[in-house]
């Protein structure tokens, strides 16, 4: 009956006046109703409706389409119930809420709707026409297309690129020429390897190409392309651009008619040979010019790599112990050659920083001395042969380890993990390594190896055992006073520079011999002689090692890894900001930096990393490039070649200085600078790792340090509450416009409902505070002041939950339906984690229990609860009445009116008494005298302004305005009025329901409010004359009363008193949806 794509639709025309519910309607009206099926074009997808949807005393259709075929969303098995079935509750709760006398006036007032189906099964409606949501989002999706056809149709059509032109084509195409930019390639914008404009202009007079006045031009050409080339040349039309200096000067250059000379095969060929020999000078001269400019910056880089590689590759080993005493050089060639392989990778192009700086892991020195001393206890002094090459195999493996993690890090991309860190934890770890390298500055200085006895101090203090560490230590103080007041790059470097100048000066002058100073310890021994660079690959010895020994430094190992791979998360994203880079990824820096300690382990070295302070140094000094990153490479694997034998010329006070200086430096970053950043817990941490790194050692201190950050964040967290607000009905209700007398109820019992709003992630930090308070709720002094029927609980803030979380709410459930307390769980989807812990916790809508309902809102949930305790206020009524509760309205378990005790003791049912006498006193005081013939829509008028009629001084004005109200009836989904657009008159809602939609900014539709029965809607714009800012269409078959804007506005000219008292009443009805509103949108988030 309907072609493909229509929607199908199944309309029931009830012939009772009365309602009952969804089960009801399956059963009594099924043979009531003539239902029918027709097609919807225009929409696709098919589905089905039921006709429950239908107010009491009514006689109209409604129509619901049901899901999709082959949709898999069930939405009343997710939650207690759907919005349109608490809308159905809502309305049959508003309709008898009506008096009996108006209703039946209402019904005999009313016309039946009449729906009319084609034969080709289109529907078509008495009424006007209504436009669905969709529609109209379609309609404006349609109005691009209309818009690009527009532009198209006004677009010319393209002429073929070599058609003629002829007479006016040709002025037109002439005037239509774009305006010629000179600056655009003026000598400043000439690339270095471009032609200057006139070696351009000579070569293009000497082959020119035909379709310009070539002697070779093909007969019947004709010469327009020359009288273009004219005009453009020598003729300029009013408001063209004039050229400027450069557009003269190709002007000139450029071929005319009488420029066009015969040239000759052998000056073509000559000329060519010379345009070659340039290419080919200019080349050369590139190639020479091109390197040289990065020359001082890598002099720069390659000082830095030889202070850092005197200062730290001499202190790799731990040269306090006599095994390792004389592996100062030994560890400056592994320095090196790390540094080496990091800057051939980095400057490969698998970095994103073109000219980073690589370098040996600094931080990575005291792991190393650990894993030394480690190896050194367990194999004895005894045996330094074994001793030796078990450190370098652990070294070896320790580089391997950490390339590895890199690497899978960056190739899993999952490198982000690595930002979850607490960085107080890392600084921590970086105040330690510097507590570590001034340890180790007064080691090397010394040559004493510190420890908390007597004769190891003293010796500290002997004359030239002081004056060595003493003057290293006076040098970094200098140089850290004078750094506060020189902040420049370059200055650190130039003052160590200048140290051993300073030093061979003084001792020049004193006339001091060399071998004295090394004998003292002031200037480190030369290397001994014979030894090649490669000398410690001599030193491996695959058979020697003690494979036991390293077993025991793998903690160690993956400590040093961990610790390691810290450093690119704030390295790499802070080189970006300094350097400008965009889009940098982290994972590919990951992977960069396994390759390159994978590489340097297989090499037998140390780990590297890209260094900040030396790659932006490097950078803003003119090494950009990565050419230049290549070259300081190849200075930097020259000096591993050449050997470690300046070392023996250096003065210890400048590595002692340099040591002091670095350790100085992280000192301050941990235990100084952070002093008012962190907090104190945090703050206590960083001082708890440094003091346990310094006492008990680094893999002690990393330990101690995560599991302080564990216990500090349940600590801290859990002060944080899991519940952003807490407040009851009366504070805050559902968005729905009831009548007078429900809303004077629910004035009085609305504190029964209490409203939760949890955040955050739940879990057993934070679980303990939400279970304590509602715990205390339900206090005995507490139940006495507030007793609540509803505890809802909304989640559209909580992000997880985990099973302690999810374990609690079951006790809180029982807890509830111990005392028949409703749980309403709402803002937590079925399928999300929040939903599937709740389901699994038994916490989730079910026909086991009715004491657990789920709805998708917070306004769904306030609407349900308010029903429910409507359905206690009519029960009230039918036992004060003596009569029976019809069925349909019965939405929980309750009594009987017959056995409801109205009188009851507890706080509950006091607090429902109370109300429903209250709500009944004034519906009843309130009630009119009776009016020979009123108008239809009197009735209406006084249920609806019945709470604003104090003195009782109303009753005229309504008189006044009530017959001219008319008739007006909306079908389902049919638009009462859009949003921007003018008033059109103010409604007063007789049956059927509609919905307030407003545009939440990204062009969807959200319902902010239900507009029940008795009710007045669009009085606000009519008075003020403004353009609506909502949307309301019809939920259902709607039947309303208009006042319409041409009669308001004669009114007010011809009755300006009486209308003046009506506005009045009108802006103060409007006062209580704007509060109600207004208080759900503030009071509720």
């Amino acid at each position: 009956m309907a072609g493909s794509g229509g929607q199908h639709y199944a309309v029931g025309i009830p012939s009772t006046s009365n309602a009952a519910t969804d089960s009801d309607n399956r059963d009594v009206n099924s043979e009531r109703n003539i239902e029918h099926s027709f097609s919807y074009h225009g929409d696709t997808g098919r589905g089905s409706f039921d006709n429950a949807r239908r107010g009491l005393g009514t006689r109209s259709m409604y129509i619901t389409p049901a899901p999709a075929l082959g949709s898999t969303d069930n939405t009343s098995a997710h939650y207690s119930q759907t919005p349109d079935s608490i809308r159905d509750r809502t309305m049959l709760l508003s309709n008898m809420g009506l008096r009996p006398g108006l209703r039946n006036s209402i019904s005999s007032n009313r016309a039946e709707a009449v729906s009319v189906i084609d034969l080709d099964g289109s529907r078509r409606s008495s009424m006007d026409d209504r436009t669905s949501i969709d529609q109209i989002i379609a309609e404006t999706g349609t109005r691009g297309g209309s818009l690009s056809r527009l532009l198209r149709e006004r677009s010319p059509p393209l002429r073929p690129l070599y058609a003629p032109m002829h007479g006016s084509d040709l002025a037109g195409a002439t005037s239509a020429l774009p305006q010629f930019d000179g600056s655009y390639i003026g000598p400043q914008r000439v690339p270095r390897n471009a032609k200057h404009p006139e070696v351009q202009a000579e070569q293009q007079q000497r082959r020119w190409p035909d379709d310009y006045g070539s002697i070779k031009q093909a007969p019947g050409r004709t010469n327009e392309h020359h009288k273009l080339h004219a005009d453009a040349k020598g003729q300029y039309h009013a408001g063209t651009h004039l050229p400027g200096e450069h557009e003269q000067l190709l002007l000139a250059q450029a071929p005319s008619c009488s420029d066009y000379q015969p040239s000759t095969d052998a000056d073509a060929a000559a000329g060519g040979h010379r345009a070659h020999l340039q290419r080919r000078w200019h080349t050369a001269v590139d190639l020479i010019a091109w390197p040289l400019q990065y020359v001082p910056a890598v002099v720069l880089g390659l000082i830095l790599n030889l202070l850092d590689g005197l200062s730290y590759g001499l202190i790799a080993f731990p040269v306090s112990i006599p095994v390792f005493d004389k592996f100062g050089p030994v560890g400056f060639s592994m320095y090196m050659l790390s540094t080496a392989v990091s800057q051939f990778v980095l400057s490969s192009g698998m970095s994103a920083f073109r000219g980073a700086n690589g370098s040996m892991l600094i931080e990575a020195i005291p792991f190393l001395h650990a894993m030394s001393m480690t190896i050194v206890n367990n194999v004895g002094e005894e045996q330094p042969n074994r001793i030796i090459a078990t450190t370098l195999a652990s070294y070896t493996i320790s580089t391997i380890l950490t390339g590895v993690v890199f690497f899978l890090l960056g190739s899993l991309k999952i490198g982000l993990l690595v930002d979850f860190f607490p960085r107080h934890i890392l600084v921590g770890c970086i105040g330690g390594v510097g507590y570590f390298l001034f340890q180790t500055g007064i080691e090397v200085t010394s040559r004493l190896k510190l420890e908390l006895k007597w004769s190891v101090l003293h010796q500290l203090f002997v004359a030239n055992t002081f004056g060595l560490w003493g003057s290293s230590l006076f040098v970094a103080l200098l140089l850290r006073a004078l750094n506060i007041r020189y902040k420049h790059p370059l200055f650190v470097p130039v003052f160590f520079m200048l140290v051993p100048v300073a030093f061979y000066t003084t001792i020049a002058a004193l006339g001091l011999p060399m071998d004295h100073l090394r004998a003292n310890g002031w200037v480190f021994e030369l290397p001994e002689a014979g030894k090649p660079f490669y000398y410690f690959y001599t030193l491996f010895d695959l058979h020697n090692i003690d494979w036991h020994s390293i077993k025991l430094t793998i903690p160690t190992m993956f400590g040093l890894a961990f610790f390691s791979i810290l450093h690119v998360p704030i390295n790499v994203p802070a080189l970006a900001v300094s350097t400008n880079a965009d889009k940098i990824d982290t994972n590919r820096e990951l992977l960069t930096h396994g390759i390159t300690n994978l590489l340097s382990g297989l090499l037998g070295t140390f780990q590297n990393y890209l260094v900040y302070s030396n790659s932006l140094l490097f950078i803003r000094s003119g090494g950009g490039s990565n050419l230049a990153g290549m070259m300081l490479g190849v200075a930097t694997l020259g000096i591993f070649f050449s050997g470690p034998t300046i070392i023996g010329y250096i003065p210890t006070m400048v590595v002692g200085a340099l040591i002091f200086h670095l350790g100085l430096e992280l000192i301050r970053e941990a235990l100084i600078d952070t002093i008012g950043v962190v907090n104190h817990i945090e703050y206590a941490t960083i001082v708890s790792i440094v003091l346990s790194m310094a006492i008990l050692g680094f893999n002690e201190g990393i330990f101690l340090g995560i599991l302080m950050a564990c216990f500090f964040f349940i600590l801290l967290y859990s002060r944080r509450s899991g519940m952003r607000k807490a407040y009851t009905g009366s504070a805050v209700r559902s968005t729905v416009r009831r009548q007078y007398a429900q809303r004077r109820f629910l004035d009085g019992v609305c504190k029964q409902i209490q409203v939760m709003r949890l955040q955050g992630f739940m879990f057993f930090g934070t679980i303990n505070g939400i279970e304590a308070y509602i715990r205390n709720l339900l206090e005995q002094r507490q139940w006495q002041e507030n007793p609540i029927r509803f505890l809802v609980l909304d989640f559209i803030l909580v992000n997880g939950m985990d099973f302690s979380a999810a374990e609690a709410f079951i006790r809180v459930r029982r807890l509830l339906e111990a005392r028949e307390i409703y749980m309403v769980v709402c803002g937590a989807e079925r399928n999300s984690e929040v939903g599937r812990a709740l389901r699994a916790a038994g916490v989730w809508s079910s026909e086991e229990s009715e004491y657990v309902q789920t709805f998708a809102s917070l306004n769904d949930a306030l609407e349900w609860c308010e029903n429910v305790l409507l359905q206690y206020y009519y029960l009230h009524q039918a036992a004060l009445a003596g009569t029976d509760m019809p069925q349909s309205y019965t939405f929980v378990t309750t009594p009987h009116p017959e056995e409801v005790n109205i009188y009851g003791s507890s706080p509950r049912h006091a607090m429902v008494s109370e109300a429903t006498q209250s709500a009944m006193t004034a519906s009843r005081s309130g009630s009119s005298p009776a009016v020979h013939e009123p108008p239809p829509a009197l009735g209406l008028l006084q249920q609806a302004f019945h709470d604003l009629d104090s003195e009782g001084s109303v009753d005229a004005t309504l008189a006044f305005i009530a017959p001219h109200f008319k008739h007006k009836q909306l079908s389902l989904g049919q638009y009462l009025w859009h949003s921007d657009t003018p008033p059109l008159g103010m409604y007063l809602v007789e049956s059927g329901t509609l919905r307030v939609y407003v545009d939440d900014g990204s062009g969807v539709a959200e319902a902010i409010e239900s507009i029940l029965p008795g009710t007045i809607l669009g009085e606000l714009p009519l008075v003020t004359n403004k353009e609506h800012n909502t949307a309301v269409v019809a939920d259902s078959n709607v039947f309303m009363w208009e006042l319409s804007k041409k009669t308001f506005d004669d009114l007010c000219e011809r009755k300006p008193a009486q209308m003046l008292a009506f506005i009045q009443l009108s802006l103060a009805y409007s006062a209580q949806g704007v509060k109600a509103v207004t208080a759900f949108a503030f009071c509720a988030q």
